[in-house]
């Protein structure tokens, strides 16, 4: 009934304008808002015993970073410049408020999505959200989504292997690594699959800089690799996604 409630009702919506001015509308009123480009309206508090850690992660080709305020959400912040369908994001940039400000959540992102639709994404530590979605934050954020014309991901904790794997990996998701050259012979070398380090001895391209490029080629998935087995340039398979689509 409460979810309910609060669907029929108003959900508040707390943000700064372009301006950096602190405004407050219903949530079914700022669907046209960029939230992706908006200063936080929240940062963790830091203090002595915290056991969840606040960072920072910067996306390719942007001057600004988005905060993270635990080891999850940073994992998150990955996976979303890892999705081709998000085009950008930012970190804490609306607060949600229930009618009686009873419930407020601050979502950990809000995404861009390819397609223009907006996405509030929540990555709590344990599932907080995710394992009692009956839960008022829950209800709140359905309800928020629902008004305000967004989509709403709670990011699921990756095996540690993937989340290695996307962490070693996202150090080769710049832009300047790309190289259309390169990424020719690259892809011809891996029309089927073998060793990374074998086929790029076998590329004849500079050895440091066409192994750069090819780890970007697999962080934008035109060169493919199996992503739940431990990745490492002397062992792990790779194969072009060219060769897939044939």
């Amino acid at each position: 009934m409460f979810w309910k409630a609060l669907m029929g009702e108003v959900v508040w919506a707390e943000f700064n304008s372009a301006a950096g001015r602190l405004q407050r509308q219903r949530a079914g009123e700022v669907c046209g808002e960029a939230f992706e480009t908006r200063k936080p309206v929240w940062k963790p508090v830091q203090y002595r015993g915290r056991k969840a850690i606040a960072t920072w992660w910067r996306p390719a080709g942007t001057a600004r970073h988005v905060g993270c305020a635990h080891l999850t959400a940073l994992q998150t912040a990955q996976e979303l410049e890892f999705d081709p369908q998000v085009v950008s994001f930012a970190s804490w940039p609306v607060r949600l408020m229930s009618p009686d400000g009873g419930t407020v959540v601050v979502p950990d992102f809000f995404a861009r999505l390819r397609s223009g639709e907006g996405c509030l994404v929540v990555c709590p530590p344990g599932g907080r959200f995710g394992d009692v979605p009956e839960s008022a934050e829950m209800r709140l954020l359905n309800a928020a989504c629902e008004q305000g014309g967004w989509q709403l991901r709670v990011s699921p904790a990756l095996s540690e292997v993937i989340a290695a794997n996307r962490r070693r990996l996202s150090r080769y998701r710049h832009s300047r690594l790309a190289d259309e050259q390169a990424s020719q012979v690259l892809h011809a070398v891996f029309m089927r699959p073998q060793v990374l380090a074998e086929g790029i001895a076998a590329s004849g391209l500079p050895r440091l800089t066409a192994m750069a490029q090819a780890h970007h080629l697999i962080w934008t998935r035109e060169l493919l690799i199996d992503w739940e087995r431990p990745f490492a340039p002397s062992s792990s398979p790779v194969w072009s996604a060219k060769a897939v689509t044939r």
